[in-house]
């Protein structure tokens, strides 16, 4: 059924997220922006919760391909914004960084 079939059969409006890359002044990709209605925020926030180190990632990509977390492909300013269509998010702990990517760790 997918997420957004779930939602629609609890009578509750379906989550919308938009993420995008923001572009400078000049036109270089500047920053990420999510926008989200409160179905999506309650949607992400739950995603989030769930991960662990035995569920460590969950995926973001085009409604259309019924993922985890479904994206939105329509930018808020599209002159300004370039849509994200595929976003992983990963939980990682401490000890994990330590030994796989100790880098990531300096200060």
């Amino acid at each position: 059924m997918g997420v957004v079939g779930i939602w629609k059969g609890r009578g509750m409006a379906k989550p919308r997220i938009t993420v995008v890359v923001a572009k400078d002044d000049k036109g270089e990709p500047a920053e990420v922006y999510f926008y989200f209605n409160p179905e999506g925020r309650d949607l992400l926030v739950s995603e989030l919760a769930h991960l662990s180190e035995k569920s460590d990632h969950f995926h973001m990509n085009p409604a259309e391909w019924e993922a985890e977390v479904p994206l939105q492909m329509r930018a808020y300013v599209p002159a300004e914004e370039t849509p994200v269509s595929h976003v992983k998010l990963m939980f990682r702990t401490d000890e994990w960084d330590e030994k796989y990517f100790p880098h990531v760790m300096a200060e």
